[in-house]
């Protein structure tokens, strides 16, 4: 009789364990298919040579392997002018930037993320998303580190330039 009880007490226990391992292993999973990164600045410190510009900016960005979209939000304030042009590039580690023949680069949208047309002043906001097709853009180098944001203006125009005013590197760390 007492070996029918611990049996049974062992199994409930056992039963316990395992249902909480089990919702533990649901948290992690969760923990890898999304990513986030909020407060990111965007400075001229990190612009490849550095800029001296005293524009200052933040990037929130979202990513979820699910969907594969990447959402996004800029902020900027102080630039020299309007904005003439803001991109995503890559492959471009940190202290490295993306030149034109770069085989990653990605230019969002006719002229960058905005759409040609659109005015964006020395202070602005933008929101947006974008597909991680995994050519243009690929998860593995999205997801370590290798894309960056910079936003240009007639003083680092795009054209003649190949770094912005500002830059952040889009990191989920």
């Amino acid at each position: 009789m007492k070996l029918i009880k611990l049996t049974a007490s062992s199994l409930l226990f056992f039963s316990l364990v395992f249902g909480i391992s089990s919702c533990e292993r649901d948290a992690e999973q969760k923990i890898t298919t999304d990513f986030a990164k909020s407060g990111i600045a965007i400075t001229g410190a990190q612009e490849i040579p550095v800029s001296t510009s005293a524009a200052l900016g933040t990037l929130d960005v979202f990513y979820t392997r699910e969907t594969r979209i990447l959402s996004y939000t800029v902020n900027w304030s102080g630039l020299s002018g309007p904005v003439t042009a803001m991109h995503i590039h890559g492959k471009g580690p940190v202290g490295y930037y993306a030149t034109p023949a770069a085989p990653y680069q990605v230019v969002i949208g006719s002229g960058g993320i905005f759409a040609a047309g659109s005015a964006y002043g020395a202070t602005g906001k933008v929101s947006g998303t974008l597909l991680v097709d995994g050519v243009s853009i690929k998860e593995e180098d999205l997801l370590s580190g290798q894309y960056y944001l910079h936003i240009h203006t007639a003083t680092a125009g795009y054209s003649t330039d190949p770094r912005g005013e500002i830059r952040a590197q889009i990191v989920f760390q």
